[in-house]
């Protein structure tokens, strides 16, 4: 072997991680662009008359609604109008640069999560959320926005795991400030704010602040405040539909919804939702589960957001985005329940097929919803046998903090009786 040849080597074993990590950008970035001129009836039927009509308004056109845009991405849009960029492409550049950002989150938390940090574990968790297939059909393809708020509840929850409260409260009013679906991710931290006593109901409160900042430059333009709520709240009767081609517990009730029983089914959904996650609450507090505890944590975060997901009303085909990405970083973190985030990843693959491509899925909605039930009963079991069961709780800690008093104790006293010993000799 030349000098050469050997200097090579040397470099690339010394660099290995770095070249995955671009050799992985570069990849995923290449998969990304296959989509990039695809147009769903999404951008067609909506996307695009939005951007014309923001465009159109100028800055002073964010004092006015347009579509069912969030006012922070609407600012986003609103800029980008004024670059070269046609809509399609400007639409999916920014969810493709989330994209990167939540792949570099996942692979952060993943390191967070971890009893040792790897940079190869950090680079494959890049890699496999970048390329992704769903994260990948929902920007490139759909040019949906999903990894905005999804990238700020990863990092909510690398910032908790360092007890940065206020950062972890920021990333979550970012979050809510981009997408309400948000909310599949608080139950676990109202739970460990109930259960730890690490946070403050005052920390709560930032969540609210964060977004009202966001969508200041919009106020300050004329916006009416009272929008920031209101967006959301027409978002929640869009359509009004019970079930929307996700294949949860509303998949075997109903196609759609009855308009007259549509209130109805929506208050008990949401009535529904809360009592599952009341009792888990319960028992939670009864076992007292420490869910300051990596695993308790995550399979907590897994569990609340599919409970939602199951429960809720109408729910998309792209809804279990959250999911599945917390299902990845749990795997890659742990090495455990791989069939797990594989089979939520494909129910959401037979969605987006579904939606983007037609109906060519063979696989019904019902017999999805059956399988994707089974899924949740077992995730709902080993949330019972890990946690529940098994997991660590608060008394340990306790327990183990008096073990140690005892431990120093004991080395004291065998200190003084060899001292005594000394000295009657």
């Amino acid at each position: 072997m030349t000098k050469i040849e050997i200097k090579l080597f040397d470099f690339i074993k010394k660099h290995i991680t770095i070249i995955l990590f671009i050799v992985a950008t570069i990849i995923g970035t290449i998969i990304h662009f296959c989509g990039i001129n695809f147009q769903s009836d999404d951008f067609n039927s909506f996307l695009n008359g939005w951007w014309y009509n923001i465009r159109a308004g100028g800055i002073k056109g964010l004092a006015n609604q347009v579509g069912n845009y969030n006012i922070p991405y609407q600012i986003i849009i609103s800029l980008l109008t004024m670059t070269p960029l046609s809509a399609l492409h400007a639409y999916k550049l920014v969810s493709i640069v989330f994209d990167v950002v939540l792949a570099l989150s996942a692979g952060m938390l993943v390191n967070e999560l971890s009893e040792k940090k790897s940079p190869f574990r950090f680079v494959l968790t890049y890699a496999i959320v970048y390329s992704s297939i769903t994260v990948v059909f929902n920007s490139a393809f759909w040019a949906q926005c999903d990894s905005i708020y999804v990238s700020f509840i990863l990092l909510a929850i690398y910032f908790m795991r360092k007890e940065r409260n206020i950062l972890t409260f920021v990333m979550l009013g970012l979050s809510l400030a981009f997408k309400l679906q948000f909310f599949f991710i608080l139950p676990v931290f109202i739970f460990y704010y109930i259960l730890n006593r690490k946070v403050s109901f005052l920390h709560f409160l930032i969540i609210p602040l964060t977004d009202i900042v966001m969508c200041l430059p919009a106020i300050l333009l004329g916006r009416n405040p009272i929008d920031i709520v209101k967006i959301y709240a027409d978002q929640t009767d869009y359509g009004k539909l019970i079930q929307m081609n996700c294949p949860n517990f509303y998949a075997f009730m109903c196609e759609g919804s009855d308009i007259n029983n549509y209130y109805l089914f929506k208050t008990m959904s949401i009535v529904l939702t809360m009592l599952v996650l009341g009792v888990a609450l319960c028992v939670f507090i009864y076992k007292k589960i420490d869910l300051s505890d990596a695993n308790n944590f995550m399979l907590t975060a897994i569990w609340t957001s599919f409970s939602c997901l199951m429960f809720l009303s109408s729910m998309h085909e792209r809804y279990g985005y959250l999911l599945d990405i917390l299902l990845i970083v749990y795997v890659m973190t742990f090495g455990k329940y791989y069939w797990v985030a594989v089979s939520s990843n494909l129910v959401s693959l037979r969605g987006y097929c579904y939606y983007l491509f037609g109906n060519y899925s063979s696989v019904s909605l019902s017999y999805t919803a059956i399988f994707y039930l089974i899924v949740y009963a077992y995730m709902t079991f080993v949330l019972y046998r890990d946690v529940i069961a098994g997991g660590k709780k608060l008394d340990d800690k306790s327990r183990g903090s008096k073990e140690e008093d005892l431990s120093k104790n004991s080395v004291t006293q065998s200190k003084h009786s060899d001292k005594d010993a000394k000295a009657n000799i």
